[in-house]
């Protein structure tokens, strides 16, 4: 199953914010397959203006959020009571 990420990220010399959707798969080992669907400045794509350094630096910068994100996400799920015998 394919998941989707949103995050923002800082990309060119004046280290401008842009909207990056990720995606992503998941199984017992981790995530994988992870790739760009797309990258918005100012509600613009501006996928294929990008350079490949700066590409792959959105790439790195997507994957370590998406890390915490998910490892944010573990930590919360152990505290939450997901006993719903009671409703």
């Amino acid at each position: 199953m394919e998941y989707e990420f949103e995050f923002e990220g800082k990309t060119g010399a004046g280290e401008l914010t842009v909207q990056c959707v990720l995606t992503y798969s998941i199984d017992e080992e981790g995530t994988y397959a992870e790739n760009m669907k797309s990258i918005h400045y100012e509600g613009t794509d501006v996928f294929a203006l990008l350079s490949d350094e700066q590409f792959i630096d959105l790439e790195m910068q997507g994957t370590m959020k998406l890390s915490s994100h998910l490892l944010a996400e573990a930590d919360h799920a152990k505290t939450v009571d997901y006993d719903m015998r009671a409703i």
